[in-house]
């Protein structure tokens, strides 16, 4: 069996993930690419005596990278040398695709090109001379429709074909004056190539006539005469290969007879103000559907599986069986509530697989639906504008919609956001703004029976206080958010087959990285309580609930318990309602909800942003919890007397 690596190459949003599906089925894995923070997902198949390794590197429109996730591309293909790139490019725009293919050409690498979507473009009666392309480009080039399996069984053989002949395609051919420019260029870079770099002297000599921000070290080195001539030389690169490429199209394309025009409502979803009421109707709807789906299966069923099942045999045999001293307590705790024993095998595996987990598989079914559906990376167009007046991007609204889930998703979930500003905000309005939803049910429960006003009170409540933040936020913060470049894609029906392997995929991933996080959590907390260092804590707190705040001592309860999970801690304060009015509930939730993150999420945060930044972020909420805790305080103490 021989072992062969191949990477998955291409513009955004053109089925790259689809194909990656279908080619490796459930074997696949996502890590973080070395001293990054972005995805890289790896699969395996094995095809008559070979053993591939596929990896689907992040979406690219070009090798010279203008962000991290371009950046972690091309490395993919600079320092990790692989055996074989297949290019996938949209067959309805097929002219657009050719210009990374001919720089893609120069790497000295065996290619494939594969013409994903076919099948749109014969409904749209686009025809293309697939045998002529190959021909010119003189590397195979495969059809395929990777939504409904088309086509994979081909590509898989054109790669076994590839990987066995190891031929790599000629560089294109250019004009004679640019050749020789090149030619010169590649001369003097001879001596000097990277180490760690296994590309063409040909195509690092295309990146450093282009100006390409890695290498500009090595253009100062080169004969002044030479360095002069760069940016002439840059240009007309360019302006050749986007001839080249519009010439092969124009010999290649057999028939274009209509066009693909935008739907309604992307037309609607592109003007300002329909598109930002439509927007926010769609994302409300979905938001709201997967809140009651949780609340009436997730929550409801896990529970009398717990409490009938799991209790029964673990807890109560294990506290028959275990000594009382720490051991016991970690793993069970000391009191039969779940909530309240923090043990690891009662409260933490309670949290994961019975609360948790039941959330993000409908959250991640919900989330796979609209994602090959084409409604997600639409939603982000309309809200950019908004968006970037507190810092963030049109692309910020899928992770903010996974944290409505559950935050550790959504923190998780910046790395596809381009600059670190952008992370750190749209983490940030996570944790301010965005509720998970197992919290929200809670909410909708404890504030609802004091009428649903308050429960849009706390909502617009949140809603200021993340705008405010966020505008302070994009002024204080250093860095500059680069315009929104989206390629939409296609209107599709989702495939159940395609939705249910990403879920399965995502929910693996939350298992190895998120679960050992929440563990950790837990188990914090429980020897905070052991130790007894809550209670001081909780003891130092007392003056400030009683005074700005203008709540009951009791409070601090669900404060403590905030700390492990949001949703209990605003259940907890049920056992307090008695006692408070309707607004020193609602000061109460609002205090609750902004205060901390829960202790998955901050470890999450640490992992992702650093030290720093999540401690900044965590001093910015203390200060809008006091002064919104205080404003709220003092209207109810003036309501109340």
């Amino acid at each position: 069996m021989v072992n062969a690596k191949v990477v998955l190459f291409g513009h955004p949003n053109v089925g790259k993930s689809i194909l990656f599906n279908q080619l490796t089925g459930l074997t696949a894995t996502v890590s973080n690419y070395p001293g990054t923070t972005v995805e890289v997902y790896e699969g395996k198949v094995k095809v008559e005596g070979f053993h591939l390794r596929i990896l689907d590197a992040p979406g690219a429109y070009s090798l010279l990278a203008t962000n991290e996730a371009e950046d972690v591309a091309r490395r993919l293909l600079f320092e990790d040398r692989p055996d074989m790139i297949i290019q996938v490019a949209d067959a309805t725009s097929l002219r657009r695709h050719l210009y990374l293919t001919l720089e893609l050409m120069e790497l000295g690498l065996p290619l494939i090109l594969v013409l994903n979507q076919v099948d749109r473009a014969e409904r749209a009666g686009i025809k293309i001379d697939r045998e002529k392309l190959e021909q010119i480009l003189g590397v195979p080039v495969v059809e395929t429709a990777a939504v409904e399996g088309r086509g994979i069984k081909e590509l898989l053989n054109a790669v076994v074909n590839v990987l066995r002949s190891k031929k790599a395609p000629n560089p294109p051919k250019l004009p004679s004056e640019i050749r020789r420019h090149l030619a010169k260029l590649e001369e003097c870079l001879s001596d000097r190539l990277p180490s760690k770099l296994r590309i063409s002297k040909r195509a690092l000599a295309s990146l450093i006539a282009l100006g390409d921000r890695e290498f500009s070290y090595l253009a100062e080195n080169l004969p002044n005469k030479l360095r002069e001539h760069l940016e002439s030389l840059g240009r007309d690169l360019v302006l050749a290969r986007a001839e080249l490429a519009d010439t092969i199209y124009k010999r290649v394309i057999v028939s274009e007879k209509k066009a693909l025009k935008p739907s309604t409502i992307d037309r609607l979803l592109v003007k300002p103000v329909t598109g930002l009421i439509l927007a926010s109707s769609i994302t409300f709807a979905i938001v709201w559907s997967v809140l009651a789906i949780v609340h009436e299966v997730a929550h409801k069923l896990p529970s009398i599986l717990y409490y009938g099942f799991y209790e029964p045999i673990v807890r109560e045999g294990l506290d028959a069986i275990l000594p009382d001293g720490l051991l016991k307590y970690i793993l069970i705790g000391d009191s039969p509530g779940i909530y309240s024993s923090l043990g690891l095998l009662t409260t933490g595996v309670f949290f994961v697989f019975f609360m948790i987990l039941p959330c993000l598989f409908i959250l991640y079914f919900a989330l796979g639906i609209l994602e090959d559906s084409g409604i997600l990376p639409r939603l982000g167009v309309p809200f950019d504008a908004p968006l970037r007046k507190i810092g963030a991007c049109g692309e910020a609204v899928c992770p903010i919609v996974a944290g409505s889930g559950c935050s550790i998703v959504g923190i998780f979930a910046t790395r596809i956001l381009r600059t670190e500003k952008a992370k750190f905000i749209a983490s940030f309005i996570q944790w301010i703004g965005v509720p998970c939803m197992a919290e929200q049910v809670m909410i909708w429960l404890v504030l609802g029976c004091y009428g649903s006003i308050y429960v849009t009170l706390l909502y617009l409540i949140l809603l200021m206080t993340t705008i405010v933040a966020g505008m302070i936020l994009n002024a204080l913060l250093p860095g500059y958010e680069e315009p929104l470049i989206m390629e939409l894609p296609p209107w599709r029906r989702p495939q159940l087959r395609n939705v249910i392997k990403k879920t399965v995929v995502r929910l693996r991933e939350f298992l190895f990285k998120g679960v050992p996080l929440i563990i950790l959590g837990v188990l914090i907390v429980n020897l905070l309580y052991y130790t007894g260092l809550i209670g001081a804590l909780a003891e130092s707190l007392t003056p400030i609930l009683s005074g700005p705040f203008n709540l009951p001592s009791h409070v601090i309860a669900s404060l403590v318990i905030g700390v492990l999970r949001k949703d209990v801690a605003v259940g907890v304060l049920m056992a307090v309602a008695p006692e408070m009015t309707a607004l020193q509930m609602l000061t109460a939730v609002t205090v609750v909800t902004l205060y901390f993150p829960c202790i998955g999420s901050l470890v999450v945060a640490l992992k992702e942003l650093g030290l720093k930044r999540t401690l900044l972020m965590i001093a910015i909420m203390t200060i809008i919890t006091a002064a919104t805790g205080s404003i709220l305080g003092s209207l109810s103490r003036i309501y109340s007397s």
